[in-house]
């Protein structure tokens, strides 16, 4: 029987994550609960078994994510019941969403899902700073006054109002910085977020290639620790910039969208998602 999770869930869905070696954190569950419901089941010992999120968006969007089924419970059926779960509790109107991973792809064509994107996953081991410069801007840190901007310039980016989600992530990020132009004015945006296994660079919203890595050096360059950054796949320019700063490019994960629904019409100024999750 599938049931509806609370906050109160987050050790056993922590639990799950660990167990099957995804990346969730303590702080990500949070987020991902401000933003939207997670269901699953549990086993006869009330242990989480299986999970699915949908985080929905303001306008007419939702992301699926955090689909993950125990070892010891697969192919008895448990992910395509979330599906089925998940979709039936979105309103017609609404552009559901997903970023799969190569096991996950059959399930969800399956399940009506149709490939229509993809991202880059890529992976620094150690960032190699460079001097870098984009002709024209700077970065500063992110104050609580340049928020609401930022939600305007990641609702253009996007192609949704992510207001209660960016809030969240912008609490949860280690660092956070705003892209501005001779004339003072915010052109951009990027955060910085812990994981468990590595630093996720994203969102990063910027007008051009060259901006949006002026703000991931900034977010990226005093750390030493392993860092990774998923880009959208108009982003080819920037692909080539991080790979001279060393980041590999691991896969490239393809985004699903459900029957007729097209992808959210962006301005192609988002160069990194948030996280496979969140889009």
């Amino acid at each position: 029987m599938i049931e509806t999770f609370s906050e109160k869930d987050i050790k056993g869905l922590l639990l799950l994550s660990q167990l099957e070696k995804w990346d969730y954190s303590e702080a990500d569950l949070h987020t991902i609960f401000s933003s939207g419901n997670v269901f699953g089941h549990r086993n006869e010992n009330g242990d989480i078994v299986s999970s699915a999120a949908i985080i929905s968006y303001k306008n007419h969007s939702a992301f699926i994510g955090m689909v993950i089924v125990r070892k010891d419970y697969r192919k008895q059926g448990l992910a395509g019941q979330l599906m089925k779960h998940c979709l039936h509790n979105l309103f017609p109107e609404i552009n559901a969403y997903l970023i799969a991973t190569k096991e996950g792809e059959h399930l969800y064509k399956t399940a009506g899902f149709k490939i229509v994107d993809y991202v880059s996953k890529y992976i620094s081991s150690e960032y190699i700073p460079r001097a870098f410069k984009a002709s024209g801007f700077y970065t500063k840190s992110l104050k609580n006054s340049d928020i609401e901007e930022a939600v305007k310039l990641d609702e253009a980016a996007f192609g949704d109002n992510r207001e209660r989600f960016l809030k969240k992530r912008i609490q949860q990020a280690e660092k956070a910085v705003v892209l501005q132009n001779e004339l003072n004015k915010m052109m951009g945006y990027g955060l910085a977020v812990r994981t468990p296994s590595n630093i996720v660079i994203g969102p990063v919203v910027a007008p051009s290639a060259e901006a949006a890595m002026l703000v991931i050096d900034e977010l990226a360059k005093s750390y030493k620790e392993k860092l990774r950054i998923d880009l959208s796949s108009h982003a080819e320019m920037l692909k080539n910039l991080i790979e001279n700063h060393g980041f590999q490019l691991q896969n490239e994960p393809s985004v699903m969208t459900y029957g007729s629904n097209t992808i959210s019409a962006g301005n192609s100024t988002l160069f990194a998602i948030a996280a496979q999750a969140f889009g």
